[in-house]
């Protein structure tokens, strides 16, 4: 599996994360609660944190492009949830350790 992490620095997270897991929810399997996370995507699977000053996500997947299309997914939901106030993932791609772990 390959893995990338990102985060929307923002005050409310946890208002953020129950949005977007909620609507998520409507077609795809997930767990949440007020600062933890987890969508099963059809491509892949995205875990989430929110703490006091960011949401944080974990995705992984089995090629790039699936991983490009979880992603995708959370960027265009992100954009969409915060048109009057625009907010924008950042991204960092993560490389595997010597283990496999990410």
């Amino acid at each position: 599996m390959i893995h990338a992490r990102g985060h929307v620095r923002t005050p409310e997270a946890s208002r953020w994360l129950q949005r977007l897991c909620h609507h998520f929810s409507r077609k795809i399997a997930v767990r949440y609660d007020e600062h933890e996370g987890h969508a099963e995507f059809p491509w892949g699977l995205c875990d989430m944190h929110a703490d006091d000053t960011a949401l944080h996500f974990a995705c992984r997947a089995q090629d790039a492009q699936q991983l490009a299309r979880v992603r995708f997914a959370i960027d265009e939901h992100v954009k969409l949830f915060s048109r009057k106030h625009p907010l924008a993932v950042q991204w960092h791609a993560c490389t595997p350790a010597a283990d496999g772990t990410p």
